[in-house]
């Protein structure tokens, strides 16, 4: 029952971002709900309330986190939080090492996850539920982003496109064929190491039926991949290694998140996206409190996590670095009106991973990449 509720809460994701975008096109007032209503801060003993909290490192992913804990920790001076800034593929396990060491004693209470993190977790019983008691703006995320028993709320969604150099390339890419079968980019392909939904699960929704793959047989795909190892020039695994490979011209395409690519653009990286004419990939972003956390932490998380989900909080985030967002009250920034990834046929076409098949099976999807896929590599 809960895998048919998971399979149905992504597969409907474009689908209410579609109702979300339309109204967050009409704008929206700041939620209510301020920390200091939600109740007080300090614990029994009269000591400071401490946390972790989790975000994503670079493209303004800090800006608006910080500003929101700083404005709470301001209003309630006996709270102290602390930020891990890093990647899911990096923190995911450090978390999972620090739950076998010690279930109750988190390395991070709380923070942002992406979908591969978020169906990671659920297998690993890593989440506490969400108190809606606390987190009143979760009424204004359409039911669908709610994560199955509150055990977090998707308050965005990104898309990953194809990025390119603009400079170097020719002729812009247009479909995911191009990443796998296009003379032009031959070496010159950059993959994230086990990023599988960038790489593995397009080629199951484009090729899938052609080579016999699928998520329940997806060696047919590694050995697609294994076939095809001449275009892999580079495996990364950050953000900046890929900027950096791809301003150089070192690589001149990889499959990535069009949001994050679109803030280097912002900055002057000579990059372009490019929307795959099979559909981008869906991408959900979600809000969670880690299992394990003192009944005072859990509260002042909760609380933080209510403020990062107002109108005011959410708008700013896609501003800061273009993430179409879920809720109905926030709006849409001027300057992504016309961005692809905010538009309703963009979203509805997008192609939607199975996280529960990635996250059961992320051992053995890694053994198949490392013995046919990566020794094959130069």
């Amino acid at each position: 029952m809960f895998k048919s509720k998971r399979k149905r809460f992504f597969s409907l994701a474009s689908l209410t971002l579609t109702a979300s975008l339309i109204l967050s096109a009409c704008g929206g007032t700041s939620s209510s709900g301020t920390a200091s209503e939600n109740g007080g801060t300090s614990d029994s003993s009269g000591d400071k309330i401490k946390l972790t909290m989790f975000i994503w490192a670079g493209s303004n992913q800090d800006v608006v986190p910080k500003e929101v804990v700083a404005e709470y920790v301001k209003e309630h001076p006996n709270v102290e939080v602390t930020f891990e800034e890093s990647s899911n593929a990096i923190m995911y396990p450090k978390m999972v090492a620090g739950k076998q060491a010690d279930p109750n004693n988190p390395v991070v209470n709380f923070g942002y996850f992406n979908a591969d993190a978020t169906a990671k977790g659920v297998n690993d019983d890593m989440w506490e539920p969400l108190d809606t008691s606390i987190v009143t703006n979760i009424k204004d995320i359409p039911e669908q982003f709610h994560q199955p028993d509150n055990k977090g709320v998707v308050w965005g969604v990104s898309s990953f496109g194809l990025v390119y150099n603009k400079d170097l390339v020719t002729t812009p890419p247009t479909s995911w064929n191009d990443l796998w079968d296009n003379e032009q980019f031959k070496g010159k392909t950059a993959l994230w190491d086990y990023m599988f939904y960038s790489y593995i699960s397009p080629l199951i929704a484009t090729k899938g039926e052609e080579i016999g793959a699928s998520y329940d047989n997806p060696e047919p795909a590694f050995q697609y991949w294994a076939d095809h190892s001449d275009q892999v020039g580079t495996l990364v695994t950050s953000n900046d290694q890929l900027k950096a490979l791809l301003e150089s011209g070192d690589a001149l395409i990889a499959p990535f998140s069009a949001q994050v690519a679109q803030t280097w653009i912002d900055g002057g990286s000579p990059l372009a996206v490019a929307y795959p004419e099979e559909g981008a990939i869906s991408f959900p972003y979600s809000l969670q409190v880690v299992k394990g956390s003192t009944p005072e932490q859990t509260r002042v998380a909760n609380e933080i996590i209510n403020e990062l989900l107002s109108a005011d909080a959410l708008t700013r985030y896609a501003e800061a670095t273009g993430t179409p967002v879920t809720s109905t009250a926030a709006a849409v920034p001027d300057k992504y009106k016309d961005d692809p990834s905010f538009s309703v046929e963009t979203q509805s076409n997008g192609i939607n991973p199975d996280w529960d098949v990635l996250a059961q099976n992320s051992s053995a999807w890694k053994d198949l990449w490392d013995r046919l896929v990566k020794t094959k590599l130069q």
